[in-house]
């Protein structure tokens, strides 16, 4: 366990993680995070998980009763990975991923933090995560931001893609928006399952990024509207999209700034003009 948390470290302190706290809409990709083999490791251990799995829920606007409704997602199953003495026998790897991530993503963030004078720290104890898995026949993903308010506490989310190191080749990483993303075509794409990012790089526009293998994909929680686009499985269980997310919450103890929502973009993007 060791030698796999302190690898994760070692890739986190090396890693390019270029995150504006100023911009809401700011998006860090790491590709080539942590390694194919350990990706794959990751996607076995997650494999396994599956009949503990239930249905992944929801909310969303409902224009009928002009209200935020409950659903659950169709085709796409989820759970939290747990730690403990029953959690980590399960699933060792991704229990050690995200215990590691937590620690070592907050450690490189915070002092970033306090210099810009943003007046909030990152636990580096606390988090939730989701492992997700499309399983095709359109599954998807509405318009949404993470943390929607309420007394949520998550602040950053980061995103690490399960799939094989080959998935997507096609879309070539060559048109960047700001040098920190790219912006992905899904044409002649059978599997669909991009991550779309609204009002990226400027307002009106959406930034498409695919599900690659072992693409960490970081963002802030409470602001960045987006969604996931219809995923399919066309060469079976193989195909199956798989992601893990890790929410690091404000630490408390420092105080925090969740943003709230703008009438503007509530109105824009999940009202009757959503």
């Amino acid at each position: 366990p060791e030698g796999r948390m302190a690898h994760i470290s070692s890739q986190i302190s090396k890693a390019h993680i270029a995150l504006d706290a100023s911009n809401p809409n700011a998006i860090c990709i790491i590709d080539n995070f942590i390694g194919a083999e350990f990706i794959s490791s990751l996607r076995s251990e997650a494999e396994s998980l599956l009949p503990s799995m239930v249905p992944s829920q929801s909310t969303r606007w409902d224009e009928s009763t002009q209200s935020i409704i409950p659903y659950a997602k169709h085709q796409v199953m989820s759970m939290q990975i747990e730690g403990g003495t029953e959690g980590y026998a399960a699933s060792p790897r991704l229990v050690e991923y995200v215990v590691t991530l937590t620690q070592s993503i907050s450690a490189r963030l915070n002092p970033i933090l306090a210099l810009d004078g943003h007046g909030y720290q990152l636990s580096g104890a606390e988090q939730t995560n989701k492992l997700a898995v499309c399983l095709g026949d359109g599954s998807r993903y509405d318009k949404h931001i993470d943390n929607g308010g309420g007394g949520d506490m998550r602040k950053l989310t980061a995103l690490l893609y399960l799939q094989p190191s080959d998935w997507h080749d096609g879309n070539d990483d060559d048109n960047h928006n700001d040098g920190n993303y790219p912006n992905e075509s899904e044409t002649d794409d059978e599997r669909g399952g991009y991550f779309r990012a609204y009002d990226v790089p400027t307002a009106g526009e959406v930034t498409s990024i695919a599900p690659r293998g072992d693409r960490l994909l970081l963002f802030w929680s409470d602001s960045l509207v987006h969604d996931v686009s219809p995923s399919y499985a066309p060469n079976g269980d193989d195909d199956r999209r798989w992601a893990l997310t890790v929410w690091f919450v404000v630490d408390k103890a420092n105080g925090g700034v969740i943003r709230t929502t703008s009438a503007e973009i509530e109105d824009r993007h999940f009202g009757a003009n959503g």
